[in-house]
């Protein structure tokens, strides 16, 4: 008897439910009860509607609160706990203004094609969202690039993760000493670096602690016939001494000679939240046609 009751008991609680689910999900979910709604740190999390065809069930799920606007995030803070291998992903649908309510679309397909079992259920958890997101693009940075056309303090070698062009690269390269802010294109993000490493010219733009809002932007050069100079190759890296605020950067690097960096201005792409909500929502549905 209290083996059949402890799955039961289990799942009403967070940790009782993860650890239910991690050694079986089809029975945390058998057991998990229907919970349509969950509020938390004043922000619902509620479902619409259900639909189920095939391989594939979707849903319609709204956030209400003071705090959502119309540009809400959920980070990929989300999860799909189901008793089936799937994948799964989730989109902004629509916002209500008068009562700060933000719908989204939420996906899930079995991973194999196999068709999802109408009456089962579904439970779909949050951990945060953003709220104040804003783009500004195609932004001016003020920084006279002339005044940087010298070599740069380094700190070491990181591997390049990215960035575009036909430069051939080690399998590493050189990234600048982040130092004091030189211009501050958006709020959250600084230029703390410029310079050369290696005969190639770096732009540093500092993010803050891109865990907490994501902010994040590009940077390219661009002279006055508005002709663009994309970057060569890119890195990203931590800064954080223990017991330090941590601090994540993006260095940009480009292929261009000192003698002709004067001709360029700086620009960029820049993305920020004023806000991230952070709160334990989790709400429970069956998988059935209903709305």
């Amino acid at each position: 008897m209290v083996l059949l009751a402890t799955p039961a008991l289990a799942a009403q609680t967070e940790t009782g439910y993860q650890l239910l689910y991690a050694l079986s999900p089809a029975s945390a979910q058998f057991f998990q009860p229907v919970q349509r709604s969950c509020t938390d740190n004043g922000v619902t999390l509620e479902v619409a509607s259900v639909h189920v065809e095939g391989d594939t069930a979707q849903a319609y799920i709204s956030l209400r609160g003071d705090t959502v606007d119309a540009n809400c995030d959920l980070f990929d803070s989300y999860r799909f706990h189901l008793p089936f291998d799937q994948m799964g992903h989730c989109e902004r649908a629509g916002f209500d203004p008068e009562t700060h309510t933000v719908f989204f679309l939420v996906t899930t397909q079995t991973m194999n094609g196999s068709k999802i079992p109408i009456g089962g259920k579904m439970t779909f958890s949050l951990d945060c969202f953003l709220s104040g997101k804003q783009a500004l693009e195609g932004a001016a940075v003020p920084l006279n690039l002339a005044d940087y056309a010298q070599e740069g303090e380094t700190t070491g070698d990181f591997f390049r993760t990215g960035g575009s062009g036909n430069l051939e690269l080690a399998e590493a390269l050189s990234v600048l000493r982040p130092g004091a802010i030189l211009a501050e294109p958006a709020p959250g993000l600084s230029v703390t670096a410029a310079g050369y490493a290696d005969s190639l010219f770096h732009v540093q733009l500092c993010q803050g602690d891109a865990r907490e809002r994501d902010n994040h932007g590009w940077l390219w050069l661009e002279n006055d016939a508005g002709e663009r100079l994309a970057p060569s190759a890119s890195a990203y890296f931590t800064n954080q001494a223990e017991g330090d605020t941590r601090l994540d950067y993006q260095e940009f690097v480009f292929d261009i000679s000192p003698e002709d960096l004067g001709n360029y201005a700086l620009y960029g792409d820049f993305y920020t939240a004023s806000a991230r909500i952070d709160g334990n929502w989790r709400i429970t549905f069956p998988l059935e046609n209903a709305g």
